[in-house]
């Protein structure tokens, strides 16, 4: 409830999304929630003492998914489209057996404020297929173009975890198209572009101009064990 009125959402946390959290928290990798019932957070846990392997506290990160969902995020979110609290290997796991072009958002476990786009791909001249992610978004990079327009930029990101045609899921949000020239002015578009995995731009009337935003594959093959330590 108090993550609800907090992010002004319809939506709450599930027992898995606790689960989570209580792992992060903890630096646990138990994932039975009946182990987190008598456990106790102290204050240095909460919010003094950095998270392993970070420069910030549990309690810094929490609150910038919070600040992030209320602010750019609250639509996404309310309709489910946002899975948000699974790490990268978890979120490889999930992805390896679906079909390329399979995509899930997640919060970033590096940065304050940040969401990730996470997607599988074959990469033919290796035979292999990867999961890649995106450099995570920051509340600075919605407010130059929202998360659903930078979905709908990427040509490459086809299906919403687990199998939900993109267009079905986020159309709605998507910006109008700019209108024809006026007085003889013709408006710039600025759209995002992965160069890995950039195709022609199939209309010739546009000229947009492209940001990139850099992907990483991800490091390691899904492990055949259902612990997902925190990362």
């Amino acid at each position: 409830m108090k993550y609800k009125a907090e992010v002004q959402s319809n939506r709450g946390l599930s027992e898995e999304n606790l689960v989570f959290l209580a792992q992060k928290a903890f630096s646990s990798s138990c994932i039975n929630p009946e182990d987190y019932r008598n456990m106790t957070m102290t204050w240095s846990q909460f919010n003094r003492e950095s998270l392993p392997g970070r420069n910030f506290t549990f309690w810094q990160w929490f609150d910038g998914v919070m600040e992030l969902t209320k602010k750019h995020l609250k639509p996404h979110w309310n309709d489910g489209a946002i899975l948000g609290f699974v790490n990268k290997q978890q979120a490889q796991d999930m992805l390896m057996s679906k079909p390329n072009g399979t995509f899930l958002l997640r919060f970033s476990d590096s940065e304050i404020g940040g969401i990730t786009i996470a997607w599988c791909v074959c990469v033919f001249f290796i035979g292999e297929r990867m999961v890649w992610n995106l450099m995570p978004y920051t509340t600075k990079d919605f407010s130059i173009r929202s998360l659903a327009d930078r979905i709908s930029d990427l040509n490459h990101l086809l299906f919403l975890y687990p199998d939900r045609p993109k267009d079905e899921v986020f159309s709605k949000y998507y910006t109008p198209p700019l209108s024809k020239a006026v007085d003889g002015y013709v408006k710039p578009q600025i759209k995002q572009v992965v160069p890995e995995f950039a195709t022609p731009n199939p209309d010739p009337a546009a000229n947009p101009t492209y940001m990139d935003h850099a992907a990483s594959p991800a490091v390691n093959q899904p492990h055949a064990y259902g612990l997902y330590p925190p990362m």
